[in-house]
């Protein structure tokens, strides 16, 4: 069976990502789609609207087999993110790789890749890494057309493209242009499809216009948003105070003594917003600041992060993604595809199990990842 896999946050499941499953089965010619996707929180730095077991549910309207993207990553930039997303694609035995963009075109992304390649060996780039400049500068000061890189997608998608290059060479990487909306647009103003910025924002307003944006049939599975960032804030601002600096340093993600802002900060704040607004500066963007507050929160420290892929947790499957796991059991015997979290494997999934019970402290919620088993559906 032919693959084609698809690195995801489904934050929520809306049109958009049918038309990029649909159209990634198309263009890979596929027999089986999978989902790689982000779980109890999200690469912007927050806990996703709804549970991971729910967006698998809704996931599998469209997708053959979902499976979890590794929590560090999920809370990582860039780089890191599509990196382990890769390498998941590749454990899942991927055929393909299909990922939107505002470009579309995967030429210019490989271009690209093999420029930034070239950069990187350079003795320049190796002079602005020891003056401090970050790497995002670095490449866009020494690349000759660094247009591509101006938009959220076409980076990520710059990144899938360099992580195949170097560690999944039999991966083939598909670009599809986004479909009519833009990443951060905050408003449902078409009439099909729109961002999950703004069906988020709907979805707390009770503004009925995310109805017309995402399928149909699983509508019901919309059920009201359980927690925001201000409930989370009582909890984080006691981790924070709690902790000392140095430890704050170990944090994933943390750097150039960042911590010291944070505690410094975090005693005369109330709300997230508030803590927010006295900690953004011009070089620290929100995302990256909310993915730092995250992995406080979750006490994900950089030592504890993994080095390699051992397991991958399978959260839900139709028949047909039911029938490529078997291919791959039978095909790759010495891999791990967990579908059900037990004592025994449970230790390759110790962020991820953390994650899901912070997130139901928060919350109220009940699901865990011992107590909801892999999610089955039948072939529409």
């Amino acid at each position: 069976m032919k693959c084609a896999a698809l690195i995801t946050e489904y934050n929520p499941f809306h049109n958009g990502h049918v038309y990029h499953a649909e159209q990634a089965r198309q263009i890979a010619d596929a027999d089986v789609t999978i989902a790689i996707m982000s779980g109890q929180f999200v690469m912007r730095g927050e806990p996703a609207i709804y549970n991971k077991f729910l967006r698998t549910q809704m996931a599998l309207s469209t997708c053959d087999l979902v499976v979890e993207l590794p929590a560090y990553a999920a809370l990582s930039a860039g780089e890191y993110f599509a990196q382990t997303g890769v390498e998941v694609a590749d454990y899942m035995n991927a055929d393909a790789l299909v990922f939107g963009s505002e470009s579309g075109s995967i030429q210019a992304f490989e271009e690209l890749a093999l420029q930034i390649n070239h950069i990187e060996e350079h003795p320049e780039f190796q002079l602005k890494l020891r003056e401090g400049k970050s790497y995002p500068r670095i490449i866009n000061e020494l690349l000759e057309e660094p247009a591509l890189l101006q938009t959220p997608n076409n980076i990520l998608g710059l990144s899938y493209v360099q992580a195949i290059l170097k560690s999944a060479p039999t991966i083939q990487p598909f670009s599809i242009p986004r479909h009519k909306t833009e990443h951060h647009n905050q408003v449902i103003n078409d009439q099909h499809f729109a961002s999950g910025t703004a069906i988020r924002h709907a979805l707390n307003t009770n503004d009925k216009m995310w109805e017309k944006v995402v399928p149909e049939n699983i509508r019901s599975l919309y059920v009201e948003p359980h927690l925001s960032m201000n409930q989370l804030f009582p909890f984080l601002k006691y981790k924070i105070i709690s902790t000392d600096p140095a430890e704050l340093h170990e944090i994933h993600t943390i750097s150039e003594g960042f911590e010291h802002r944070i505690k410094a900060h975090i005693i005369n704040t109330d709300t997230f917003e508030q803590l927010m607004s006295q900690l953004k500066t011009k070089r620290y963007t929100y995302t990256r600041i909310q993915r730092m507050l995250m992995n406080i929160l979750l006490n994900f420290k950089q030592q504890n992060k993994p080095r390699t892929l051992e397991a991958v947790r399978i959260l839900g499957m139709n028949e047909t993604g039911q029938r490529y796991l078997k291919q791959l059991k039978q095909q790759f015997p010495e891999r791990r595809y967990i579908t059900n979290v037990n004592k025994t494997n449970a230790l390759y999934f110790q962020p991820e199990i953390k994650a899901t019970e912070i997130y139901n402290l928060i919350s109220g919620q009940t699901q865990t990842d011992f107590n909801t088993p892999v999610i089955r559906v039948k072939n529409e």
